[in-house]
Formats: structure tokens, sequence, C-alpha cells
């Protein structure tokens, strides 16, 4: 029987997914919990927790921290913060692991040749059919 895919496309879409699925239960099974970051200011009387993609999920403030002024108050939350988000995108690039980029960019460009093989192919066979009909047809 003929194969249905001559350009091996779902081939290599299918090895591309299965790496991916690969690595994402690699993670899973190791346990990785979704990355998360952690800032202080203030010696610590101000600690923050963030989350992907960017949220704080908490804000603790010592309650001796209230008889500051507003605007040094604010500043120390502004610190710890950016400190949390700073932890956060190291976490998250920690966790996430390196990317093979040569490896991804190979991988596409086999994609789009292969599809434009297929493109070429499917228009090498509309041409022949069209062809066909204009010679039975007249």
């Amino acid at each position: 029987m003929a194969s249905t895919d001559p350009s091996g496309i779902d081939k290599v879409l299918a090895d591309t997914l299965r790496s991916l699925a690969a690595h994402q239960s690699t993670r899973e099974d190791a346990g990785a919990s979704p990355p998360e970051g952690h800032g202080e200011a203030a010696d610590g009387l101000v600690r923050v927790r963030t989350a992907p993609p960017g949220r704080m999920t908490a804000l603790e403030v010592d309650p001796r921290l209230l008889r500051l002024d507003l605007a040094t108050l604010t500043d120390h939350i502004m610190v710890a913060v950016n400190n949390a988000m700073e932890d956060l995108q190291r976490a998250a690039a920690t966790t996430a692991g390196p990317v093979d980029l040569g490896g991804l960019g190979r991988q596409l460009s086999a994609i789009q040749q292969d599809a434009a093989r297929q493109f070429t192919t499917f228009l090498d066979g509309l041409a022949d059919a069209q062809d066909r009909l204009s010679r039975r047809g007249g």
C-alpha cells in the first residue's frame, strides 16, 4: 500500500512531539513543581513570593514597618517584589533547562522543506490531473 505521506512530514512531526513529551514527562517524573520566586527587603521585614507568569502570591510586612512613612514602606515593598521577580526568572530558567535552539532550528527547517516538497507533489498531481482532463474533453 502506498504511503499517504510521501514527504515524511508526519514522521518528523511525530518525532518532534515524542521528544517534547519525553522531556515533559522527565520533568514531571522528577517531581518538578512550578518555579517560585522569593524576595526580601528591609532586613527580612518585608517578604514576597512570586509565581509564573509574574504574579505576586504572598506579601508579608512586619508590623514594625507600619511606623514608617508611606514612601519608605512602599520602597521596601518594591525592592522585595523586584527581588522576588528576579529570583522567579532564575528559577524558571533553571526549571526549563537549556533549549537546543540549533536542534529546534534543524527540525523546523526539515518540516519546512518536507512541507514544500509535499506541496510541490500536490501541485504536480493537480497539474497532471488537469492535463488528463483537458486531453479527454478537448
